[in-house]
């Protein structure tokens, strides 16, 4: 029920009655708030249009599906199950009419685009359980959901059956590209869907503000360690060949002064060792 607010002129007999407070009018017209019973939404002989935040925005699919769900003429294609009928096949116009898709239910018209994909992608017609086919048949329930979605964007709990539906089909296409990576190229294009493979090397991990500020913190420092440790690294190489020329003339040094002392080395170290020989004994 809505008020409506409509303007009406009140008669001066009505005026008069009021006397002294007739000065009060202004210019004989009031605002009378009447109760009207019209339909919510219409006022007058128009529809009001809702306010903007009153409408949900309709859903954004991103599943991977690059055509749609096909416009078919389905006053021209039969039932599921009546395809392969004889009487059918002489009936009047009318009669077949009857038959088609025009007046099945939304389960007959989601088996029959459900068999049109399977038969595009089966190897034999028996097979009902390959990856091809579990696939197919999945495509077939996402577009079909895609569809009655975004006529009615409302309901949640579509939104949420197409994704589980997505990661369904999304486990089934990794397993067929690790099975044969060229039938899985071969379905992508029948089937007109695009999918990234997986790479289970890699895991996504969501940081929080403060957990990224602490690693940005993290590898600054170890950029400024690695930044000294080049620079001691240049210096000592530039510092080696200083260092093995004062060793050669230290080495030299020591040399001379063993010759100028007139020690024989060798003999000195023959009796450390007969020494040393005889304490043990």
């Amino acid at each position: 029920m809505l008020t409506v607010i409509t303007k009406q002129i009140v008669p001066s007999s009505i005026l008069q009655s009021f006397g002294k407070n007739r000065a009060n009018l202004i210019n004989g017209i009031l605002w009378i708030r009447s109760i009207s019973k019209v339909s919510p939404g219409i006022v007058g002989k128009t529809k009001r249009a809702l306010p903007a935040h009153m409408y949900k925005p309709k859903p954004k699919w991103e599943t991977g599906d690059i055509d749609p769900y096909p416009n078919f003429d389905t006053t021209k294609i039969l039932r599921p199950g009546f395809e392969n009928s004889e009487e059918l096949k002489t009936a009047d116009d009318l009669v077949k009419r009857v038959f088609t898709l025009e007046y099945a239910t939304r389960a007959e018209i989601q088996q029959y685009y459900s068999d049109y994909l399977v038969k595009a992608v089966q190897r034999h017609p028996l097979d009902q359980s390959s990856y091809e086919v579990l696939i197919a048949k999945l495509t077939a329930r996402i577009r079909m959901h895609i569809k009655y979605g975004d006529i009615d964007p409302r309901r949640s709990s579509r939104r949420n059956v197409v994704g589980k539906l997505q990661t369904i089909r999304n486990f089934l296409l990794n397993k067929l590209m690790h099975a044969d990576y060229d039938v899985y190229e071969w379905l992508k294009k029948v089937l007109r869907i695009e999918h990234a493979p997986e790479n289970p090397f890699i895991t996504q991990i969501d940081h929080d503000d403060r957990e990224l500020e602490r690693m940005r913190l993290q590898q600054q420092a170890r950029d400024a360690v690695q930044v000294k440790k080049d620079e001691l690294k240049l210096r000592f190489a530039a510092e080696k060949e200083k260092f093995a020329k004062e060793k050669e003339s230290l080495l030299c040094e020591i040399q001379r002064d063993l010759e100028d002392l007139q020690i024989e080395i060798a003999k000195h170290n023959e009796t450390r060792r007969q020494r040393a020989r005889t304490i043990v004994e």
